[in-house]
């Protein structure tokens, strides 16, 4: 048995995955403690054959696992979650590349804690090509045990695990056994399952040092303009309120997940005025009656204090369920406060 499955969603990453796979390879922990599923999700570009060619390269290590439909990333980390026959699960995305030590100080620590989820610090990153971060000094490992309902709540409001599920090694009967999976079919899956880590977790190891380069790539799905894959945003959410619901977790924390839901509308309402040049009053009312219907009057949510006076305008226009013309008013005003400030 390998001692960590690599699990690797691919889908038109023909681009980028041969720096991804050449950070993978090169780990200093060693290929034979590596078990890497690529999940290949229907690509249309030349993703496959590169993928076959990393697949007859190191046979015994790299499994290949191919979709004839496109059922987005959650589906392909569920499929490598179930295929994994690791005791440790590292998701990597495949235009994001990782420091050659990445898993080997994960590993040690997470062993050594006797961790659920042992997670690093990360850095974007926009190099077209494979490059390292500089060396820094080396930095204390930060243990922690969170035992308490008031931690478990402390991890969920600062995020502590980041808000993605690269960046980490988690045990994989840890994610089975509190059944922690993605939606399929959608974006936005990962707001659907960090919570869960969070709220899950209990030993935890921080690793304080950057070991995973996140690509910003503005060809992305969700760096793209016009695309109505923020209606999965609330689809996503619907599913989650539910779910969290039946594992009793909105009753244990009720204010955090407000927090945790208004805190990311506003950043979805901030995408969607600032970055698109067009913004759908239909989808902008359906997005308020959700909101409210979860959270009747954010006004009254104790975290308040954390929004800054721009986000809590957001949430008084969400709130004042404006017209049509108002809501064009209020768009222009937004985009042009931020001209102005550029």
């Amino acid at each position: 048995m390998r001692k960590i499955s690599v699990i690797i969603p691919c889908y038109n990453v023909a681009s980028f995955i041969d720096r991804c796979m050449t950070s993978v390879v090169a780990q200093t922990i060693g290929m034979d403690a590596l078990e890497i599923i690529c999940i290949d999700d229907a690509s249309a570009d030349d993703t496959r054959n590169c993928l076959l060619r990393w697949e007859q390269l190191y046979p015994d290590h790299i499994l290949l696992i191919r979709q004839e439909v496109n059922r987005r990333q959650g589906a392909a980390r569920n499929i490598g979650l179930f295929t994994a026959s690791s005791e440790w699960i590292a998701y990597v995305d495949a235009d994001d590349w990782l420091e050659p030590d990445y898993l080997e100080r994960l590993y040690k620590a997470a062993v050594q804690y006797s961790c659920d989820v042992a997670a690093c610090s990360w850095r974007s990153d926009r190099s077209d090509s494979l490059v390292y971060f500089e060396q820094e000094p080396e930095s204390q490992e930060q243990y922690i045990t969170a035992d308490t309902k008031e931690i478990t709540k402390q991890m969920l409001m600062n995020k502590g695990l980041s808000i993605a599920a690269w960046g980490k090694l988690i045990r994989r009967d840890f994610l089975v056994d509190h059944e922690i999976y993605f939606p399929e079919g959608l974006t936005y899956e990962d707001e659907y399952w960090m919570p869960l880590l969070h709220i899950y977790a209990v030993n935890i190891c921080f690793v304080n040092k950057p070991l995973y380069h996140y690509f910003v790539n503005n060809g992305s799905v969700l760096h793209s303009e016009n695309m109505d894959y923020h209606m999965d945003w609330l689809t996503v959410q619907s599913m989650k309120w539910a779910d969290y619901h039946k594992r009793g977790i909105l009753q244990e924390f009720r204010e955090e997940m407000e927090y945790d839901l208004l805190y990311s509308t506003v950043n979805l309402l901030g995408r969607i005025i600032y970055e698109h040049d067009r913004q759908s009053f239909s989808y902008f009312r359906l997005l308020g009656e959700f909101v409210r219907k979860c959270v009747p009057d954010y006004r009254e949510n104790r975290y308040m204090e954390r929004f800054s006076k721009g986000q809590c305008m957001f949430f008084h226009m969400l709130y004042s369920a404006p017209d049509r013309e108002l809501f064009r008013y209020f768009v222009e005003k937004m985009r042009n406060s931020v001209k102005m400030a550029d």
